[in-house]
C-alpha cells in the first residue's frame, strides 16, 4: 500500500513530502534528544530563528520585552534558539562545536556573572556581532586573543591619566553646549535628545581623533552624520538575519544605498571623513605627532607588529564613535529628564554644585567634580534608568561544559542575559523603576553596585570607554 501511494506521487509531491519529513524529524530531534531539551520554552523557538526574527524585525526590535514574558511563562531559563551549526571563518568550510548555537537566555541576576566574569573563555557569538560589518573592530571581533591585542593597544586613550590631561578638550564642548542651550529662543523648545547627542559625537571625534563635525553648530542640532548614527540603530536587526546584506549595503554602489536608503548618505560621509583621515596617517605617520593630543591612530599605529589594515582602522573608528555617542547621549538625556522631574533630586543636587562650584565663570576639575557624592549618585542612577546597551550580549560557551546559575550547559550553548534583567529587578534594587539616586548612598550599596551594576558589562570584553 505505502509503495502504491509513493508510485502515485508527483516529483512536487515527493519534495513536500521529504520537506515535511525532515521538518518533523528536526522538530522531534530538537524536542526529544537535544541536549537542551529539558529547558523550557516555545516549542517553535527550539525549532527556528525564525521565531525571534519575527519580534527583532518585525515587532521593531521587541524581542527583549517578549522575553520578559517568557520568563514569567517558563521561569529563570528560557530556550530560546535552535542547534545551528555555523562554518568557521577562519578554517574555510570546517565545522566547528564552538559555532553550534543551542540558544538560552537568562532572567536571574545571578547569572550575570557567571557569563561575563573576569577570565571567560566564552567568545562572543558572530550571529549577532557579524551583522556590525566591523569584525575587526574591539567591540565586534569574535576571535579572544585578536580582541585582546586591540584592547591593549586602545587602552591608553581610556585610561584615567588620559581623561585628566586632555580634559580642557571636553569642557570646551560643553560650554558650547551650554551656549547654545542658553541663548536659544524660549517660545522654541529644544530636542535635548539631539543636543546630547550632537555633543557626545562632538567630544568623542575630538578625544579620539583630534577632529570634530560641529555637530553642536547644526541647526537644531540635526546634523546629517548623527541623524544617520541614530537612523542606522534599527538596520542592525534585519542585517542579523540576513548577513549577506551587510557588506551590500556598507560597499555598495553609494548612488543606488542613498537612493534605497537615505537615512545611509550621513553615514557614507562619516566613512568618507575617516578613508581620508586614515589615508594621510599611513601616508605620514609623523603627521601624527602635529595633533594637539594623541589619537586613536597613534595607538594602533604605533604598536608593536604588523600595522592594521585600512579597514580594521576605519572599523574601529567607527565602532568608537557609534557606541559612544549613543550610550552617552542616552544616559545624559534620561539624567536631564528624571532630574527636572524630581524636586527634591534636583534641589540637593543644585546644593551639592553650589557648594562646589561658588563661581560659574570658573570651570569645575573631574577631579573636583568626581568627589560630590550626590552628583555621583544621580549619574549612577541615570545609568541604570537607561540600562546601556539592552540587547542581550550573547556568548558560546567554551571550550567545556559549564554551571551558569545552578544549571548545567553543555558546551557550544549560546548564553545571554538583558541587562534590564538585572538593573530592573526588584530583588536587587527596590522600586526599579523609580529614579532613587540616594540608593547608592547607601552603606551597603558596594557589594550590590560590584555584582549588580553592569551598564559596561563585565569581564575581557568590558566597554573600553566605562572611565
Amino acid at each position: 500500500m505505502f509503495k502504491a501511494i509513493l508510485n502515485s506521487l508527483s516529483v512536487a509531491n515527493y519534495a513536500i513530502l521529504a520537506s515535511t519529513l525532515l521538518i518533523l524529524a528536526r522538530y522531534l530531534y530538537q524536542c526529544l534528544n537535544h541536549p537542551l531539551r529539558h529547558y523550557p520554552g516555545p516549542r517553535i523557538a527550539a525549532l527556528s530563528k525564525w521565531y525571534k526574527f519575527y519580534f527583532d524585525v518585525l515587532q521593531d526590535g521587541g524581542f527583549l520585552e517578549h522575553l520578559e514574558k517568557l520568563h514569567v511563562q517558563y521561569g529563570p531559563v528560557v530556550r530560546v534558539g535552535p542547534n545551528e551549526v555555523r562554518y568557521n571563518k577562519l578554517v574555510p568550510r570546517t565545522r566547528a562545536k564552538t559555532t553550534a548555537h543551542w540558544k538560552l537566555h537568562f532572567s536571574d541576576p545571578r547569572a550575570y556573572g557567571d557569563i561575563y566574569f573576569v577570565g571567560s573563555k566564552f567568545t562572543k557569538d558572530p550571529e549577532l556581532y557579524d551583522a556590525f560589518d566591523q569584525s575587526s573592530s574591539s567591540f565586534a571581533c569574535v576571535d579572544p586573543h585578536s580582541a585582546k591585542i586591540r584592547r591593549e593597544l586602545l587602552g591608553p586613550v581610556f585610561s584615567r591619566s588620559r581623561i585628566l590631561k586632555i580634559q580642557s578638550v571636553i569642557q570646551e564642548k560643553v560650554d558650547h553646549l551650554i551656549h547654545r542651550l542658553s541663548s536659544g529662543d524660549p517660545e522654541n523648545p529644544v530636542n535635548l535628545f539631539l543636543a546630547f547627542r550632537a555633543a557626545t559625537m562632538d567630544i568623542i571625534m575630538l578625544y579620539c581623533f583630534a577632529e570634530s563635525f560641529e555637530s553642536l553648530d547644526a541647526d537644531k542640532f540635526e546634523h546629517p552624520i548623527l541623524l544617520s548614527v541614530i537612523s542606522s540603530v534599527p538596520m542592525i536587526w534585519p542585517l542579523k538575519y540576513f548577513p549577506w546584506l551587510t557588506p551590500m549595503v556598507a560597499h555598495g554602489p553609494r548612488w543606488l544605498i542613498n537612493r534605497l536608503l537615505p537615512a545611509m548618505k550621513g553615514y557614507f560621509d562619516l566613512f568618507a571623513l575617516f578613508s581620508n583621515r586614515i589615508d594621510r596617517a599611513i601616508a605620514n605617520p609623523e603627521s601624527l605627532y602635529l595633533e594637539d593630543h594623541e589619537t586613536v591612530f597613534h595607538c594602533l599605529l604605533s604598536g608593536k607588529g604588523d600595522a592594521p589594515s585600512k579597514r580594521s582602522l576605519l572599523e574601529e573608528s567607527i565602532t568608537l564613535l557609534g557606541a559612544g555617542s549613543e550610550t552617552v547621549g542616552a544616559v545624559v538625556t534620561a539624567g536631564v529628564y528624571h532630574v527636572l522631574s524630581n524636586l527634591r533630586s534636583r534641589e540637593r543636587l543644585m546644593q551639592e554644585l553650589n557648594n562646589a562650584w561658588p563661581s560659574l565663570d570658573m570651570s569645575v576639575k573631574y577631579q573636583d567634580l568626581e568627589k560630590l557624592p550626590y552628583l555621583t549618585a544621580v549619574i549612577k542612577e541615570s545609568i541604570r534608568l537607561s540600562h546601556g546597551v539592552v540587547t542581550p550580549l550573547p556568548r558560546v560557551v567554551g571550550p567545556g561544559d559549564s554551571i551558569i546559575c545552578g544549571h548545567h550547559v553543555p558546551a557550544g550553548t549560546t548564553v545571554s542575559i538583558g541587562i534590564t534583567f538585572v538593573h530592573a529587578n526588584p530583588d536587587i534594587f527596590h522600586d526599579p523603576d523609580q529614579f532613587i539616586p540616594e540608593r547608592w548612598l547607601a552603606d551597603d550599596i558596594k557589594e550590590v553596585e560590584a555584582k549588580y551594576f553592569v551598564p559596561f558589562s563585565k569581564g575581557p570584553r568590558m566597554c573600553l570607554g566605562h572611565k
